[in-house]
């Protein structure tokens, strides 16, 4: 045997030992030729985590009576399957923070909290709150009532320091399976 055909068999030999790996473990069995026949085959797929956030709503601030001015909105948390999950606020001030503008330079500081019923959690700009629970694993429109709210608050003192005008932002929620 040349030196060439023991290349060829080798390379033949490897390529085969190769294909043998990656085959799936399972086969389809084959009916056989008779008066009837009997076939059966696997069927396998994979699911990825799904999560949404929904029902959510603009809010307007109001003065609370204190001079605070406040608001909320409800929200929904579908998770397919079980687990906690992240929820991440961002701002659309500089860097994610937490402001509102009049459309020029006066700004406006605001806080975010997060209930997902066990109680509010004051959120960072731009940080995952994690181990957040009760998300709806049955409906995607949370059809038996709202999981979650947030609540915006700005402090009267900061109210006190700014001229009269409409100030607004984006607050921008990202939810993720833990």
């Amino acid at each position: 045997m040349t030196v060439l055909n023991k290349k060829i068999i080798k390379n033949i030999a490897a390529t085969t030992a190769l294909a043998a790996i990656t085959l799936p473990l399972w086969a389809a069995n084959q009916g056989t030729l008779g008066a009837t026949s009997t076939g059966d085959l696997t069927i396998s797929m994979t699911t990825e985590n799904q999560i949404s956030i929904t029902n959510l709503q603009d809010i307007a601030l109001a003065d609370n009576g204190s001079g605070d001015f406040t608001g909320a909105s409800p929200a929904c948390v579908y998770r397919n399957g079980t687990g906690s999950y992240t929820i991440t606020a961002s701002g659309s001030g500089p860097a994610n923070a937490f402001t509102l503008t009049d459309g020029s330079s006066n700004t406006l500081p605001y806080t975010v909290t997060y209930d997902d019923g066990t109680g509010a959690q004051t959120m960072a700009a731009a940080t995952a709150l994690t181990g957040r629970i009760n998300a709806d694993t049955s409906s995607k429109t949370c059809a038996n009532g709202d999981n979650g709210n947030i609540a915006v608050s700005v402090a009267s003192t900061d109210v006190a320091a700014v001229p009269a005008g409409t100030y607004t932002g984006t607050l921008t929620l990202t939810v993720s399976p833990e």
